[in-house]
């Protein structure tokens, strides 16, 4: 199953959207996967421009498509929103590439790898994250369209992710009204990623109807760092559900970047496992000119045509591709990971956290506390010999202390005393005075 996300290059509320033609679901020759394809009854794209529709043919059944759209912000938004360019581009597309790239192809074949190009003012990520997207939901089990969605999501925060302030985190959070439940994924400037869903064994025929796309239906992009005073958070509604051109709709609304965005899943049916996963990201730099614009748009519309030369890893291929005309150089290279953060410390931080009546009950009860952890599925247990060294410990002092003096904790306590106050109260009517 090869699933292309919908991406656009800056999208403002009011500019002209594309309404996507249906994908069904068509088992290849082989039998080793099963792919998203046009149906044969929609095989007609469309371009707006300036108020006039024309149409763009569909390369055969057997494409998936993947939509780009131009838009702008801020001051050109007015003269310039209703540039639209709708690509379709093949499952199996490749690239080909004008400029030279980075050496030492054998190595980096089999890994995860996401790339950074700059040239002019723009600017290109791409990444393949088979592994990556692979651990993921193998962790959680999820049926190959939550996978889809999964991994999409999982990716669309690294590209967000890389390139921000060292030590800060990023988090994607889709909450729908499908049977999927909400999907959160979080990646840090670091590379290192993780997601879940709400529902792992959820189906549906496609990815929005998965989501589920309603009034309520919301993104929300919250970036954290330990200096920070607050976090940082933006949040959108559901576009169409593909989650990319979701993501792109949030750069556009909430940090004014236009940008484009391509997401691809493909689910080994045979194997019963993901196995492809690759995704772009192009945002334009303050100064931005239509020279640069035009020529991405350009590029953009000739993926369909793009080749992979055999020397060239897969990633520095798809940047290149996007940034001919442009003099776009190499600027850097991360290795996506999974890496989750849960252990024991910080389950026993989460219990003491719960205050220190609380954490004393659990002692006198001398049972184990168990907990799994909603991003890996790992089991974690902790002793009561180890809640009670760390609640004599000073860094378990503090904690307590803290969760007591918090504002949320003194609320709790002044809930608590005011109830123990009204037990201790006799009903109307029946006190004694004498």
């Amino acid at each position: 199953m090869v699933s292309h996300a919908a991406a656009h290059l800056g999208s403002p509320p009011s500019a002209a959207a594309f309404a996507l033609p249906g994908a069904v679901p068509a088992t290849s020759r082989t039998g080793q996967a099963v792919r998203l394809v046009e149906s044969p009854t929609s095989q007609a794209a469309h371009l707006v421009t300036d108020g006039h529709r024309g149409s763009l043919g569909v390369a055969g059944a057997t494409a998936a498509v993947t939509a780009a759209t131009l838009h702008r912000s801020g001051a050109h938004r007015s003269r310039r929103q209703s540039r639209t360019a709708r690509i379709v581009a093949k499952a199996d597309v490749s690239l080909e590439v004008g400029s030279e790239a980075p050496p030492s192809v054998d190595d980096r074949r089999g890994r995860d790898r996401l790339v950074r190009y700059l040239g002019g003012f723009v600017s290109v990520r791409a990444m393949t994250a088979t592994n990556l997207v692979r651990e993921v939901c193998e962790r959680h089990k999820t049926s190959p369209i939550a996978s889809i969605a999964l991994g999409r999501a999982v990716m669309g925060a690294t590209l967000l992710a890389n390139g921000r302030d060292p030590g800060e985190t990023l988090q994607v959070r889709i909450s729908g009204g499908g049977p999927l439940g909400s999907i959160i994924a979080e990646a840090s400037s670091s590379m290192h990623c993780r997601g879940f869903v709400g529902e792992p064994s959820a189906e549906a025929a496609t990815v929005p109807e998965l989501v589920g796309i309603g009034e309520g239906a919301t993104l929300r992009v919250t970036r954290t760092h330990p200096f920070w005073k607050s976090p940082y958070s933006g949040t959108v509604q559901l576009k169409c559900g593909e989650i990319a051109e979701d993501i792109v709709q949030y750069l556009a609304t909430s940090e004014q970047t236009p940008g484009s965005m391509g997401l691809s899943v493909e689910w080994d049916n045979e194997k019963g496992c993901v196995k492809h996963a690759e995704g772009f990201l192009v945002t334009l730099l303050p100064g931005w000119d239509e020279a640069s614009v035009s020529v991405v748009e350009a590029n953009i519309s000739s993926f369909e045509r793009m080749e992979s030369p055999p020397d060239v890893p897969r990633e520095d291929a798809i940047c290149q591709h996007l940034m001919r005309e442009l003099a776009g150089e190499f600027q850097l290279e991360d290795e996506p990971n999974f890496r989750c953060s849960c252990n024991e410390q910080r389950l026993l931080t989460s219990l003491m956290m719960l205050g220190k009546t609380e954490v004393l009950r659990i002692l006198k009860e001398k049972e184990p506390v168990e907990a799994t952890c909603d991003w890996c599925g790992r089991d974690l247990t902790v002793s009561p010999d180890q809640i009670r060294a760390h609640m004599k410990s000073e860094v378990g002092e503090w904690e307590v202390f803290a969760r007591e003096s918090s504002p949320r904790g003194l609320r709790i306590a002044e809930e608590e005393l005011s109830e123990d106050r009204r037990e201790e109260m006799p009903e109307q009517g029946m006190a004694d005075w004498s």
